[in-house]
Parts: structure tokens; sequence; C-alpha cells
């Protein structure tokens, strides 16, 4: 076989063992998207732009690649998550809940108080959904809210062992979005988050500052199980269809 078909063979295996984001740029740096049936942890600080590239992700899968998708709402409710990207045009509201399914899953007062809270009743609920609509892709948004209700670490672990072996066993491309500050945060021990940086097969890091006034936003592919990747930060930005990623690619590109 000469070296450039074997080239392609590969480039072909590939990108059919990953699930395309639709994120410009983001597509490019990862080789094709997220790993198909394994689980990325996004890592980012208020306002970092996780939910709205969870979103994004699961709005691709739905409408371009056919694959229904569920988001997990830990933190916030449903409706205003809707409202937040509407000005996106993403018209998710033709997507619900055919295709995409909305879960609100805060935690209930009277259940935290109770001691008896843990992910069991949500995941029997998410394995019907699943089933229902076929889905393919799954978002657990501010996992980190759910994780400091649970009364110690190794309850804690416990718990992302058991998600992340009901993630596996469902076979879905997941993404589970956590706030940067948990993983230092004094409610939640380090240990508790840190390790599911190394269980994951993707990492994904985002950033958000202002240097002299200015707003500035970076991306860095931290780790990806079995796959090349671009490892350098790059900037990107919350434009009028969502994210945004400025690659060395797509700049030398002409418009």
């Amino acid at each position: 076989m000469k070296p450039v078909q074997a080239d392609l063979t590969n480039a072909l295996t590939q990108a059919s063992v990953k699930a395309a984001t639709g994120i410009a740029g983001f597509d490019d740096i990862t080789g094709g998207g997220l790993p198909r049936g394994r689980t990325t942890l996004l890592v980012g600080g208020a306002g970092a732009g996780k939910t709205v590239m969870a979103l994004q992700f699961l709005v691709h899968g739905a409408r371009q690649c056919k694959e229904p998708g569920i988001f997990v709402a830990f933190e916030e409710h449903p409706e205003r998550i809707l409202a937040n990207v509407t000005s996106f045009g993403w018209e998710m509201e033709a997507l619900i809940p055919k295709k995409l399914f909305i879960m609100d899953a805060q935690p209930l007062p009277g259940l935290v108080q109770s001691g008896d809270f843990d992910l069991g009743g949500m995941l029997a609920a998410l394995a019907v959904q699943t089933k229902a609509m076929r889905a393919q892709r799954i978002v657990l948004d501010a996992l980190d809210v759910a994780l400091a209700l649970l009364p110690d670490l190794e309850a804690r672990r416990r718990e992302i062992y058991r998600l992340h072996a009901w993630l596996l066993a469902h076979q879905l491309t997941s993404l589970i979005t956590l706030k940067a500050d948990a993983l230092q945060s004094h409610e939640i021990n380090p240990q508790a988050l840190g390790f599911m940086q190394f269980m994951v097969d993707c990492n994904v890091i985002l950033n958000h500052g202002v240097v002299h006034g200015i707003s500035q936003r970076s991306l860095r592919v931290q780790k990806y199980r079995g796959s090349s990747f671009d490892e350098d930060e790059s900037p990107f930005v919350i434009g009028k269809r969502g994210l945004e990623v400025r690659t060395r690619l797509r700049e030398s590109s002409p418009p």
C-alpha cells in the first residue's frame, strides 16, 4: 500500500471514532471532534463558555449528525438555559424533546437534608430517556454542584465511578463540565475531582480573563487519549453563532 493511501486510511479511521462538535476550529484541533462513546471533561471558570460549548456540541449532533442528545442541568433551570442561548439562532425549541432533551437535575433541598442524595435515581431516569430517544450524546453540566452535596470523599468517588461506568455501558459520547475553582474548593476535596482528569479520555480547559480592559478567551486540549491533537492554547470568541476557535489553520486560510 502506498504511503498516501495509508495516510488516508488512518485519517478516515480516526474520523470514524470521533464525534464532530460543529465548533469552528475545535474540530481542527482535535482531528475530528470528541472521542465517540467516551467521556470528555470540560473545565473552566464562571462565564468561560462551558455551557455554550456543551449545547453547541449537542445541537450540532442532533441537527447535522442525526445523533439525539440529552442535556443534564445540575445548576440552572432549563428555561433559563434556553433563554441564554436564544441569540445564537440555534432554534433549539424545534429539536426539543425528540432530538434534544433537557433534564432538570437540580437537587431538591429536602432530599439533600435527609442525607439520601446520590446519582442512582437520576441514572435510572436517564436510562429510560436514552432508550426512548435513542440518544447518542449527553452533557452533564456543572456536575460539581451535585458532588458538593455528598457527605465525604468516599461518597464522591463512588458516585463518579458509578456515573463513568454508566456512561461507558451506554456507549454515549459524553461531556462533563466542571467549574475550574471546584478543583481547589474546600467544599469538594480536590482528590475527588482531580482524578477525573485521569479517568476521562479527553480533557479540555477554557480560560477567560481581562487584559488591559480587553476580554480574552483561550482553549487548550490538555489530554486526548489515543489521538494526536494540537496542544497549544488557541484563542476563541463567543460570536453570533456560538463558539469559534481561532486556530493557526483557520488564520492562514483565505477568507
